[in-house]
Formats: C-alpha cells, sequence, structure tokens
C-alpha cells in the first residue's frame, strides 16, 4: 500500500466508521456513493471508499472533498484498487 494524495496524513491513523465498495462503478459514480455515504456518518468519523476507478480515486473524490472542505488521503493498493479515507466534517 502507498499513500498517493492526502489533505491530511492523521486520518490514516484514525479507524473506519463506515467502508462502502465501489468496484465495477465508473467514474463518476463512486464520488455520488462517497457523498450519500457521509451522509450516514456523524461529524469527525471517517468513510473508506473502495474502488477500482483510478479517476475516481485520483481525481473526482479529492476534489468534491476540496469542495466541501473535507479531509481525504488516497491510499493505492495495487494496480487496479484505492482506497480513499475521507473525514466528516
Amino acid at each position: 500500500m502507498q499513500v498517493v494524495q492526502y489533505s491530511s496524513k492523521d486520518i490514516l491513523n484514525t479507524s473506519i466508521a463506515k467502508s462502502i465498495d465501489t468496484r465495477g462503478m465508473s467514474c463518476p459514480y463512486p464520488s455520488f456513493e462517497a457523498v450519500r455515504a457521509l451522509s450516514t456518518i456523524k461529524s469527525n468519523e471517517v468513510l473508506e471508499v473502495i474502488t477500482d476507478s483510478e479517476e475516481s480515486a485520483l481525481d473526482s473524490i479529492p476534489k468534491v472533498c476540496e469542495r466541501r472542505g473535507l479531509e481525504y488521503a488516497v491510499i493505492k493498493v495495487d494496480d487496479k484498487l484505492w482506497n480513499v479515507r475521507i473525514r466528516k466534517r
């Protein structure tokens, strides 16, 4: 695993409140699912989005986080899998 992009490194040491698996969904659907899942967790909790969409992991989900002022980290698990952690405000 390799952290490839982040706004806050301490999010890596925080427990995950909810995890969603968006494998098989093309961009932008993983970011839509992430926004939906964020509405189900409490402030300061962390959502993990599992995706095989490189565009979602490296572009659309980070852009959503930046627009909303959310902390995030993108972790490359292997050549075709990323975990994106997002902390709700």
